[in-house]
């Protein structure tokens, strides 16, 4: 048991504990007295005082607001004094503070804005508060006070009511246009945030407004601060989402510009904005030709929250679009077109260039998977592939795309990056559409990989190799290759060698170098003998024109495609078809023309490259070669008249070549030539 001594020790503690509380309690209501005391007294005498003694008042009140921000209980006790005990006018003190928004000193101004922006408002006094806010924002010349009229406007639409609202839009946005022509970032920034919350609580009235907006919201996604382009960008949207559609026609030319912002977070947006319009807006097909290619090209970004977000937008976009037009799902009758549309797109997974191809995620599938996929990509949340409607919206889109594409190639070309976004945008597109819908467009793309061929930007003349090279993996040879041949003959069709634009006849066969490096790392192809032929005839008639500066580039081209052709088990000119014996004798030719051409001295039978080059299409080495069609290229020397002979000097120079290389040759016939000249 306790003894006596414990027991007045916890009675004296108890007790001891009652009369402190009781105390705490007692200051505490004491200071809430003197608080309440000193703002009614502060703003009851304020507008009769002197500027001194004003602004001592001022500061008064600015520390009593101060200490309202994280005690609940004073904030309610300044609510309750600002909004009873009328004065004999019949005015309240809140009326003051309202009175102080037009006072000359700045001081009053901010003080009186402060509290507006702590104090609750109620629905009954919004728009005389709007009223007064939009008299001050007129003759305001601080801008600190015109971000704080903002900031307390951002409060008002949040609290009020659908009516009260649409009542003073036409007001509130006065304000917003004044206060948007402001340098300063934070007031740009709050009045895009200002236009999506009034788009968002009254699109139904902010529609008559949009236009007075719209120009200053794009004069504002150039600004140098990130967060002002995404606030403006965001503004934008919400304006289009509540039924100001023609804002995304204005913004067409500014698209990719915002798809080659520096900033991730801008090109995330952009994408969220263009999965809101085309899911939201029922007539954004319209824009899809603009409008895809972004998300076509950022989804393979380097970045990969980008990479996710436009695979994320690409699948919404053409979930939400099929599922409003169910007719035209897949079905059996485009089910074929389908299958080889993806079945073409297994080869960028067996080849790919680097990792971006991986990015496809193009797979061979047959008609059960397609099926398969179609059903289960409805509820696909998978960010790191497109699903099949994606493939197939962007295949019927296809034609649209390009045609726009192409005829806005030239635009912005100034811009390294938009030149870039262009190349990398037709990579993505080529590799989606894969072979057969790719054909379509065969003739463009071959006019743009020309152009970007001069390009001497380092990433962009790796973006036009890649896409290259993805035409030799999926575009057919008797497709790529006549209309390639056709430009070299275009070049070559003028009697004079000074006519001819060298420098694109060099990118002509660069472009053919690496198409057919493309088509030869695909295991299922070969190069064809007809191509081999029409090959033949190009080089030859470039040689034709005796100009010995294209000799070193077709050896390149040659040898460079020898190295890959060696990494096939056969050659492409099978010399036991007799069938390939006039193709391996213009083959012959050639290379003999190259050697007289490139002005050799040494024996060519000892050129590595020469050897090479021989082996890799024909399966012999050069002397072999040499020997397997010379007699045969002599009797074709014999059988001219002599008007060609004379005429046409390679046939002279082709027959002094063979003698010199080798040892048997048809002295008879050899003989017979030298007769025809002389007589």
């Amino acid at each position: 048991m306790e003894n006596w001594g414990q027991i007045m020790n916890r009675i004296q503690q108890y007790y001891g504990s009652y009369i402190n509380n009781n105390n705490k309690n007692y200051l505490i209501a004491m200071e809430l007295e003197e608080f309440k005391k000193s703002i009614k007294t502060d703003l009851n005498n304020i507008q009769n005082q002197s500027p001194f003694a004003k602004k001592k008042t001022l500061d008064r009140l600015n520390q009593a607001l101060e200490s309202c921000k994280d005690n609940t209980t004073k904030l309610d006790s300044l609510n309750e004094i600002l909004f009873s005990n009328e004065n004999e006018n019949g005015t309240t003190l809140y009326d003051t503070l309202l009175n102080l928004l037009s006072d000359n000193l700045e001081k009053s101004r901010t003080t009186s804005l402060n509290y507006l922006l702590e104090i609750k408002i109620t629905e009954n006094l919004i728009n005389k508060l709007i009223y007064h806010l939009e008299n001050l924002i007129n003759n305001e010349q601080v801008e600190e006070l015109r971000y704080l009229i903002c900031k307390l406007i951002l409060k008002i639409i949040d609290i009020g009511s659908v009516n009260s609202i649409s009542m003073n839009t036409d007001k509130i946005i006065k304000i917003i246009k004044v206060s948007l022509s402001d340098n300063s970032p934070d007031q740009k920034e709050i009045c895009s945030k200002l236009i999506q919350k009034l788009s968002d609580k009254v699109p139904n009235r902010i529609i008559y407004f949009s236009s007075e907006l719209i120009s200053q919201l794009i004069s504002n996604l150039s600004n140098r601060q990130q967060r002002v382009r995404m606030e403006s960008l965001q503004a934008l949207s919400s304006l289009a989402l509540s039924g100001s559609i023609k804002i995304i026609n204005t913004l067409e030319p500014l698209v990719i510009t915002l798809a080659t912002d520096n900033s991730p977070q801008i090109r995330i947006r952009l994408l969220q904005s263009i999965e809101q319009w085309c899911t939201k807006i029922p007539t954004t097909q319209q824009y899809f030709e603009f409008l895809l290619p972004i998300v076509i090209e950022l989804s393979i970004s380097d970045i990969k929250p980008i990479r996710s977000q436009a695979i994320i937008t690409l699948n919404s976009i053409s979930l939400h679009y099929y599922q409003e037009r169910e007719n035209e799902l897949i079905n059996d009758d485009n089910n074929e077109t389908l299958k080889n549309f993806n079945i073409s797109q297994s080869l960028l997974i067996n080849q790919q260039i680097e990792k971006k191809l991986n990015y496809f995620y193009l797979i061979d599938q047959d008609i059960q998977q397609l099926d398969n996929n179609n059903n289960n990509n409805d509820n696909d949340n998978n960010n790191n592939i497109i699903s099949i409607k994606s493939r197939q919206l962007i295949l019927q889109y296809s034609q649209q795309i390009m045609k726009r594409f192409y005829r806005c190639f030239h635009e912005q070309e100034l811009e390294q990056n938009i030149r870039d976004f262009k190349q990398t945008f037709l990579l993505a597109f080529i590799g989606y559409l894969g072979s057969l819908p790719s054909v379509r467009f065969i003739d463009a793309i071959i006019e743009i990989i020309t152009v970007r061929k001069v390009d001497h930007y380092d990433q962009i003349e790796k973006k036009n190799n890649e896409i290259i090279y993805i035409l030799g993996l999926l575009i057919d040879q008797s497709v790529f290759l006549p209309r390639i041949a056709e430009k070299i003959k275009e070049q070559l069709s003028d009697s004079s060698s000074s006519s001819i634009d060298f420098q694109l006849l060099q990118i002509q066969i660069s472009i053919l170098k690496q198409y057919f490096i493309g088509l030869l790392n695909n295991s299922d192809k070969q190069i064809s003998v007809d191509s081999i032929n029409l090959i033949i005839q190009q080089f030859k008639s470039i040689l034709f024109k005796e100009n010995s500066s294209f000799t070193p580039i077709i050896i390149d081209f040659l040898f460079s495609i020898s190295k890959v052709i060696l990494a096939k088990t056969n050659p492409i000119i099978n010399d036991q078809d007799n069938n390939n014996s006039n193709t391996i004798k213009e083959f012959s030719k050639l290379l003999i023309l190259l050697d007289i051409s490139n002005g050799s001295t040494t024996t060519t039978t000892d050129n590595q490259s020469f050897n090479q080059i021989s082996n890799s299409f024909t399966g012999l080495d050069y002397q072999s070669l040499l020997e397997k069609t010379g007699d045969s290229l002599i009797d074709e020397i014999a059988n001219k008249d002599k008007n060609q002979l004379i005429k046409q000097k390679s046939h002279l120079l082709i027959l002094n070549y063979l003698c010199s290389k080798l040892t048997n040759t048809k002295k008879d016939t050899i003989q017979i030539i030298n007769d025809k000249i002389k007589n």
